[in-house]
């Protein structure tokens, strides 16, 4: 993921960037530790995934700071945590380093390419013939559509093989 990229390492303005005190609270570049709980904010995503983020501040927090003007645009600095968003992504940190999670994984990338591996060479599928967002969206979906009726078709003729 992103935590392991070197550039994204090197911003140590970002939030997600800076060390945690044994209390869980994010301690800033200049040392001052976020321990002020602000308000939650409570929402829906465009998917319907219920968001609930926990904003923590302090208004004094970042007088004096010399890091301030690289550190934020405003008066203070706020950072949130996304707390269902964190719990859903440790558990599939914890899913994935399993040795089935780890299989799983490598068999998923195999599945995609092959998908479109007989998509281009078997079914000969290699451009657009439609222009417009709303029509290639459509075309693929036509591919796609084909694409599994032909995979169920094969997979009949093979059930009615070992039938017979």
């Amino acid at each position: 993921g992103k935590e392991e990229d070197k550039q994204f390492k090197k911003r140590k303005f970002n939030s997600l960037n800076w060390k945690i005190n044994e209390e869980g609270f994010k301690i800033c570049p200049d040392g001052r530790v976020f321990d002020q709980h602000g308000y939650d904010r409570i929402q829906y995503t465009r998917n319907n995934n219920l968001s609930i983020t926990q904003i923590y501040t302090e208004k004094n927090h970042c007088e004096g700071c010399p890091l301030k003007e690289e550190c934020t645009k405003g008066k203070y600095r706020t950072y949130g945590k996304n707390v269902i968003l964190n719990e859903l992504q440790e558990k599939v940190k914890e899913n994935l380093s399993t040795s089935e999670g780890q299989e799983m994984k490598k068999e998923r990338s195999i599945q995609v390419e092959g998908a479109f591996g007989v998509i281009k060479q078997d079914m000969g599928f290699t451009r657009f013939t439609r222009k417009g967002m709303k029509s290639v969206k459509m075309e693929f979906l036509l591919v796609c559509i084909g694409y599994n009726l032909r995979k169920y078709h094969l997979y009949r003729i093979k059930t009615d093989k070992k039938e017979a």
